[in-house]
């Protein structure tokens, strides 16, 4: 994917073409883990209706979520929007990915092998590949947060409402509460904000 600044934001915007098809490595098991996004739920989608949001808007989005925990040149220079537009996801979707895949529970931690930032990179690809496989129009609004010493999942839900995940943690705790971000983080002296994906 060709990567680009948005004029105004330090969001990127990619120009890349979409996925037509999706395959993935063969196994099973914890040697090779499926990054299959498994079907749709049996219902109607629950992005059927989900709002899309721009570049720009998830920008804005993150800043005023974030922006006071990050002085605003480092702001700027440690976040990353890799898309143009995203769809709000609902942190229940979220959850019951992290929830229902094997690759995701506690069991499969390995200290500086598999370990947290591994936990969203892994969740962040699986989001992207359930878009891919569903045709969605746009790329669902999850991403990661990385800190000093962890590493954290978050996405735009509905009505453009912040959340942060904590994927790793056996409880898998959530919060969009603003005031109490910093302290759902860690962030402190020496444990501060380094990389915000999207």
């Amino acid at each position: 994917m060709k990567m680009r600044r948005v004029k105004g934001t330090a969001g990127l915007q990619g120009n890349a073409t979409g996925l037509r098809g999706i395959r993935t490595p063969a196994g099973d098991g914890p040697t090779a883990p499926s990054l299959n996004p498994g079907p749709p739920p049996a219902s109607s989608s629950p992005f059927a209706n989900a709002r899309q949001i721009s570049n720009r808007d998830a920008f804005t989005i993150l800043s005023n979520s974030l922006g006071r925990l990050v002085s605003p040149d480092d702001f700027l220079n440690r976040t990353i929007l890799a898309d143009n537009n995203y769809l709000e996801t609902p942190p229940d979707f979220v959850l019951n990915a992290i929830l229902t895949d094997p690759v995701l529970s506690p069991q499969s931690y390995h200290a500086d092998i598999f370990d947290c930032d591994d936990y969203v990179q892994y969740l962040k690809t699986k989001m992207s590949l359930y878009a891919a496989a569903n045709l969605l129009p746009a790329p669902l609004a999850v991403g990661y947060l990385l800190t000093t010493e962890h590493a954290f999942s978050f996405c735009i839900g509905p009505g453009s409402q912040l959340f942060l995940i904590n994927t790793q943690s056996t409880g898998h705790d959530i919060t969009s509460d603003l005031a109490t971000f910093s302290s759902f983080l860690n962030l402190k002296p020496g444990n501060t904000i380094n990389i915000i994906y999207l």
